[in-house]
């Protein structure tokens, strides 16, 4: 029996999935904007690369992804936006909350709170969390600042598959959605179907690409505001 040809095929075996799952991952739009090893991501970053994995059908009808997009504000600060999609029927911003255990909230509360349940006898641990819903409304006010005013955006707040929706208060407006992963894709699906008309040609959809493309480098956006301040301070 040749000991050493069923070793060598275990270990193939047991390194496959992982294999496979590094080469798909190189392949994926995440990676080639963010450039971040599969290794080292935290888990929020793995809940976008999540996201990017349910709608990434969505590339092949004309949408275009970006993903960690450092948006200046007016007061020399940047503002972090997770996913955006571009798709010809419609511009999704995208706040990924990879949290676990129960979420409670109202769209007009300042602040949520994740409770995470410890077992019998032990008190929960709370978390206060800034409203979601609020966080992406700046998002998309700094987003227009940059694109157009009149470009119309949806949120979309994805939360984990692992946690609870306890006490969770949100109307069921149209330009806004607060889910979970698992109804990520019907969800756009549904707002992409109940749009008739493409919004954005490919030029568009190309144009807003490139102009939103450089604030994916969160280096280059910091060193630009430096040098604005700078050049403004000598001007004065």
């Amino acid at each position: 029996m040749n000991w050493s040809f069923y070793i060598l095929l275990i270990i193939l075996l047991f390194l496959s999935p992982k294999i496979i799952r590094f080469v798909l991952y190189r392949k994926s739009s995440y990676y080639q904007i963010t450039k971040k090893p599969f290794s080292k991501l935290n888990k929020g970053e793995f809940g976008e690369y999540l996201i990017w994995k349910e709608l990434k059908k969505f590339e092949k009808k004309g949408g275009k992804f970006l993903f960690n997009l450092y948006i200046p504000k007016p007061n020399d600060e940047t503002t972090e936006v997770d996913v955006v999609l571009i798709h010809p029927k419609g511009f999704f911003v995208i706040e990924s909350k990879n949290y676990n255990g129960w979420i409670f909230g109202n769209e007009k509360n300042r602040y949520w709170t994740q409770t995470l349940p410890m077992g019998r006898g032990y008190e929960s641990n709370k978390e206060r969390f800034y409203n979601p819903l609020r966080q992406n409304g700046s998002h998309i006010k700094h987003l227009k600042g940059i694109l157009s005013n009149s470009i119309k955006m949806w949120s979309v707040i994805v939360f984990s598959d692992e946690c609870t929706f306890k006490d969770l208060t949100v109307s069921s407006d149209k330009t806004y959605k607060v889910i979970q992963l698992r109804q990520l894709k019907s969800v756009i699906d549904q707002l992409i179907k109940d749009t008739e008309d493409d919004i954005f040609s490919e030029t568009d959809i190309q144009w807003m690409y490139e102009e939103l493309l450089p604030f994916t480098n969160e280096y280059n956006v910091v060193k630009e505001l430096h040098i604005e301040k700078l050049e403004n301070y000598s001007s004065s």
